[in-house]
């Protein structure tokens, strides 16, 4: 399979410049406190890894991973958490990392989850944020990057930890790509009745 060439939407110095800017303000935000970083798998690990070496504090990491599951035939849908590390978040300071913020039905699920664990504080920091892709109300407290306006052509974000089908993970940038369409049918082989 040929991978579409994409096109750079945030360069390697842009998120350099962020991330350090990230880790400063998470850091006075948390002064004084032992942080206990926890990251949405699989999409935050290179944003994470970047930004845990930015923060001047003491921290411990963890990761989670959620999934959405739609009910058969129902349009149903729902949010699950399918694996996690033991995490300590009772009377603990929570940073939750997430890559991309758009519905926020993840982001809502993990954030009442972490909650009920009764934390004793709780924030978040997405990689990028989709404000006009909302259906539930919830916020970042801090985005590396905010994107305002959907993309041109509804184009897919990839690169810096981002995937297309488990591809583009390891690009330096964020980039775009034409947002793939469904898999092609098969050939179809016209058999023809028997008989003479």
């Amino acid at each position: 399979m040929t991978l579409a060439k994409p096109d750079v939407l945030f360069d390697e110095g842009q998120i350099a410049r962020r991330v350090g800017e990230l880790g400063a303000e998470i850091g006075r935000a948390f002064a004084g406190s032992e942080l206990c970083v926890v990251g949405l798998m699989k999409s935050c690990l290179i944003f994470m890894a970047d930004l845990v070496r930015k923060i001047p504090l003491d921290l411990t990491c963890h990761f989670v991973e959620a999934s959405s599951l739609r009910e058969q035939g129902e349009g149903a849908r729902g949010t699950a958490i399918v694996y996690s590390t033991e995490v300590p978040y009772e009377g603990r300071s929570i940073l939750l990392l997430d890559d991309i913020i758009d519905t926020g039905i993840t982001l809502s699920f993990l954030l009442d989850h972490i909650r009920e664990r009764r934390p004793r504080q709780l924030k978040v920091c997405a990689l990028i944020d989709k404000p006009g892709d909302r259906k539930i109300d919830v916020h970042p407290d801090w985005a590396a990057f905010t994107l305002k306006e959907p993309l041109e052509d509804g184009r897919f974000i990839v690169g810096y930890g981002l995937d297309h089908a488990e591809s583009y993970r390891g690009l330096p940038y964020l980039g775009t790509i034409p947002r793939p369409g469904p898999p092609a049918e098969g050939r179809k082989i016209p058999i023809s009745g028997g008989g003479s």
